[in-house]
């Protein structure tokens, strides 16, 4: 991972914070160079050099203050003094005095270590590490905030104009029983089951509530301390968008305790930031055809290619797996080889027919789960996935409990995860697509634009996708979608001018309908 690399405006930047003991000599707090490029391996290659030749300065000039130490810093020893003395309580983010101009570099951390987060997912870094990165400038946060309350505490109090104008929420006096956002995380996702990215988002949203506001039992949470979250989110650098999609979770958390009568109101409910409407880029968009072509002739395809990482045959099939049914990843690395089965329908002249299906279900039994009710589905299998031997390589796995035995869960038992990171840097890499709004997530995109293309109605596009409409009468009629119109849709799903190796156009088998 390569750190202190930052993006603006589409342009790469190296950005690295001076050692403290260093910046009497630069007379500088941080080092800031553009790159020159907005391609992001170029960057990465860049910066890993800006890095070298930063690291060679800072221990030259080290070397060169060694005869000559600086006396010591009396106020830092203060602090360190402080610290020492026993481990100081979280304080809340206004309680630092506003004329504080000292340790900035954990704010600036902080953001940026928000920005990876954002975009870990679908760059292929590791998420998990930087989740732990963030705990740690969090924990380092309250330490020297508190130390430096108590150093002020003790040379003088803070002027009277200073104490009007920071307001700070009274705590309640707590029990020791009190539910605090961690427990309750713990008690809503025991009921509700939320998919674990979720989960990780609640449990995310609690940390910054505690570093932002201060650890607050539920039932004492007032409508100040989310105005204060809301205010201090902001401040910290998030958009607002981001801000009202914490404070609206922070706000499901709030209404199954009241639910739950674990508190006697949702302080958080109807707090948002208005969000100016306006022309707003996508964050993911469909894989362009040169892209597409780039993909279905790299090693994978042309050479037979495979790799840990790629988890063996999970590398040929997946992308052809998103093309042609458009599924969420997760949902396609869960298939066990019973979700592929031939099933039987009438066709327009009353005439009993079979076909090839799959099937995405919620089994908690068997660990496979779906977004929501309306992704539970059973889709006919298109006739290129036929032909490429999908159904036989699906059945050559009967008696395991998956069709790709070698995706690594991560600790929270997405069977996505890692194999995401590698087709990440797999994509970027040997395929050369550089279009970082360009993820797996882009067969899904691009399978709602050949529906279209191919005149199939959004009803039925849903239906093989696994979009919830939101529409009462989507509850209304069996388990499943009726074959036969998925099965024309399928039949009428094309790509043109794509060429997927191993493919003949000619012996594509016909789907009846």
């Amino acid at each position: 991972m390569c750190t202190h690399l930052q993006k603006r405006d589409g342009r790469y930047y190296f950005r690295r914070r001076v050692p403290l003991d260093l910046v009497p000599l630069l007379c500088k707090t941080e080092i800031s160079k553009a790159l020159g490029t907005s391609n992001r391996a170029e960057a990465i290659r860049l910066c890993r050099a800006e890095s070298l030749s930063t690291d060679e300065q800072f221990a030259s000039l080290r070397s060169s203050k060694r005869s000559d130490p600086p006396a010591p810093d009396p106020v830092s020893s203060k602090v360190q003094s402080i610290l020492a003395a026993d481990a100081p309580e979280p304080i809340p983010h206004w309680a630092v005095p506003p004329e504080y101009t000292g340790p900035t570099y954990y704010d600036e951390e902080y953001e940026r270590i928000q920005q990876l987060i954002a975009d870990a997912r679908d760059e292929g870094v590791d998420e998990d590490a930087l989740i732990a990165e963030e705990n740690a400038i969090l924990q380092r946060m309250y330490i020297e905030r508190e130390a430096l309350r108590r150093l002020k505490a003790e040379e003088a109090a803070m002027p009277q104009a200073i104490h009007q104008a920071i307001e700070r929420p009274q705590r309640r006096p707590a029990s020791k029983s009190a539910l605090y956002l961690p427990a309750l995380i713990d008690a809503w996702a025991k009921e509700r089951t939320p998919d674990a990215r979720t989960v990780r988002k609640a449990e995310l949203v609690a940390r910054r509530f505690r570093a932002m506001v201060d650890l607050i039992p539920v039932p004492s949470i007032e409508r100040r301390h989310a105005i204060a979250f809301k205010d201090a989110l902001l401040a910290s650098g998030q958009s607002a968008s981001n801000t009202n999609k914490q404070l609206e979770l922070l706000s499901v958390l709030l209404n199954f305790a009241c639910a739950n009568e674990m508190t006697e109101t949702n302080a958080a409910q109807g707090i948002r930031v208005l969000v100016k409407k306006g022309a707003k880029a996508k964050a993911r968009i469909s894989f362009s055809l040169p892209a597409l072509q780039a993909i279905f002739s790299s090693p994978v395809y042309a050479e037979d290619f495979r790799t840990a990482g790629g988890a063996g045959e999970a590398a040929y099939w997946l992308p052809l797996l998103g093309l042609l049914t458009g599924a969420r990843l997760e949902e396609l690395c869960q298939l066990a080889p019973d979700d592929v089965s031939e099933e039987t329908y009438l066709d327009a002249t009353g005439t009993r027919r079979t076909v090839w299906c799959m099937r995405f279900v919620h089994n908690e039994e068997r660990g496979q789960g779906v977004k929501n009710a309306g992704s539970v589905r059973r889709i006919p299998i298109h006739p290129d996935l036929l032909a490429l031997g999908f159904v036989e390589y699906a059945h050559n796995h009967k008696g395991k409990p998956r069709i790709f035995p070698h995706l690594k869960p991560n600790k929270y038992g997405e069977e996505s995860a890692q194999w995401s990171k590698w087709f990440g840097k797999y994509l970027r890499g040997p395929c050369g697509v550089t279009d970082e709004r360009m993820v797996f997530h882009s067969f899904r995109h691009g399978f709602k634009d050949v529906c279209r293309e191919c005149s199939i109605g959004k009803d039925l596009a849903d239906a093989i996708q696994g979009h919830d409409d939101g529409d009462a009468s989507s509850d209304y009629g069996g388990e499943f979608y009726p074959l036969r119109p998925l099965v024309e849709a399928m039949s009428r799903f094309r790509i043109h001018d794509l060429t997927i190796p191993g493919l003949n156009a000619t012996l594509l088998p016909a789907l009846q309908f």
